[in-house]
C-alpha cells in the first residue's frame, strides 16, 4: 500500500499545483521558488515505485487472501497521503529558504489536503479492484483442483487432450490422414 500512496502523493501534488497555479509559467515560476527541482526524478522515481506495488499487491494477494477491509485500505492511504504531503510542502519551503508560512498562500493547503483526498479515494479503489481481479484470477486458477496449486503450479501447461472412451483401445472408426495413391 505504501508504494501506492507514494504514487498518490506525487499524483495529487502534480494535481495540487495545476490547479493552483494554471498557468504554466506562473506554475514553473511557482516551483521554482518553492524548492521543488526534484520533481522530475521524484515522478520518474514513484511511477516505477507504484508500478512495482500494484504488482506486489496482485500477485501476492493471489496466493494469499488479504484480510484488509475497504475502508482499512482507504483510511491508511487516505491518511498517509495527506501527512506526507504536509510534510513533503514544508520540507520544500525549508530546503528552498522560503518561509513556511507561505503555504497559506494560493490556497495550498486547502486544494492540496483535497487533491490528496480525492487521489487516496481513487487508488484505494483501484487497490480493492486490483485485489477483486485476483480473487477472480485465482477462482480460475484453483477451479477444479483440490487443493490450491503452489505459485510455481500456477502457470503449469494444461492436461493432454480428451480421448472419448474405448478409443484408445481401438483404432476403427477412427479417422486417419489420407493415403497417397
Amino acid at each position: 500500500m505504501l508504494g501506492v500512496a507514494v504514487g498518490g502523493v506525487l499524483a495529487g501534488h502534480w494535481l495540487t499545483y495545476l490547479i493552483v497555479s494554471p498557468s504554466s509559467a506562473a506554475r514553473a515560476a511557482l516551483l521554482h521558488d518553492t524548492g521543488h527541482a526534484y520533481l522530475g526524478l521524484a515522478n520518474d522515481l514513484g511511477l516505477m515505485v507504484v508500478l512495482a506495488a500494484l504488482a506486489v499487491i496482485f500477485l501476492g494477494h493471489l496466493t494469499a487472501a488479504s484480510p484488509d477491509t475497504g475502508t482499512s485500505i482507504t483510511r491508511r492511504v487516505v491518511g498517509f497521503q495527506v501527512g506526507a504531503y504536509l510534510a513533503m510542502e514544508m520540507l520544500e519551503r525549508i530546503m528552498a529558504g522560503s518561509p513556511v508560512t507561505a503555504l497559506t498562500h494560493h490556497l495550498l493547503l486547502p486544494v492540496g489536503i483535497t487533491a490528496q483526498i480525492g487521489v487516496g479515494l481513487l487508488a484505494s479503489v483501484l487497490v480493492r479492484w486490483l485485489l477483486r481481479l485476483a480473487d477472480r484470477v485465482a477462482s480460475a486458477m484453483v477451479m477444479g483442483a483440490a487443493t490450491p496449486p503452489r505459485p510455481a503450479q500456477a502457470f503449469a501447461f494444461p492436461a493432454l487432450a480428451f480421448v472419448p472412451a474405448g478409443r484408445e483401445r481401438f483404432a476403427t472408426g477412427v479417422r486417419g490422414p489420407p493415403t497417397a495413391l
